[in-house]
């Protein structure tokens, strides 16, 4: 054989090799997936309960009427309601009266502010009291109203 035909085949040879090493290999793979999942919770708060009156079908007012007062004494209309936590998470719940004109004074008794858990309820007793009244009551009216905020419990 001749040194040109014997470089040749060397050379082809050294090329065959070059190309069988790059492109035989072995590659293992795998791989894991992690999924975190969240979901926020629901807040509600409803009233469940008055001491009379129609509540509206959300559950969100009661309307109480109290009977004509007849008589000039002095007298109390007392009026309670019950408000609900629905949600699924603890509410802070304050109590926001309007005015009364006097002689009336609302007889709201409440503390500033109510923890409510998951589930749980607090009653409010409130009402409106009333001294002696005169001529210049007779043919009046009035309303009073409660507006209990809920508030979610907050993290310091």
């Amino acid at each position: 054989m001749s040194v040109r035909k014997i470089a040749g085949l060397l050379m082809a040879f050294g090329l065959m090799v070059g190309l069988i090493g790059g492109g035989v290999s072995a590659a293992f793979t795998d791989q894991v997936t992690a999924v975190q999942h969240i979901s926020v919770g629901t807040f509600s708060c409803t009233i469940v309960t008055p001491s009379d009156g129609l509540i509206a079908a959300d559950g969100k007012s009661v309307l109480y009427t109290y009977p004509a007062i007849e008589s000039s004494a002095p007298g109390t209309a007392p009026f309670s309601f019950t408000v609900a936590n629905t949600g699924s998470m603890p509410a802070v719940l304050t109590v926001v009266e309007s005015a009364v004109s006097a002689p009336f004074s609302n007889i709201l008794v409440s503390p500033a502010a109510v923890i409510l858990p998951v589930s749980g309820s607090h009653t409010y007793a409130a009402g409106v009291s009333w001294t002696e009244l005169g001529n210049s009551n007779l043919g009046t009216s009035g309303n009073v109203q409660y507006t209990v905020n809920c508030n979610s419990v907050t993290n310091p």
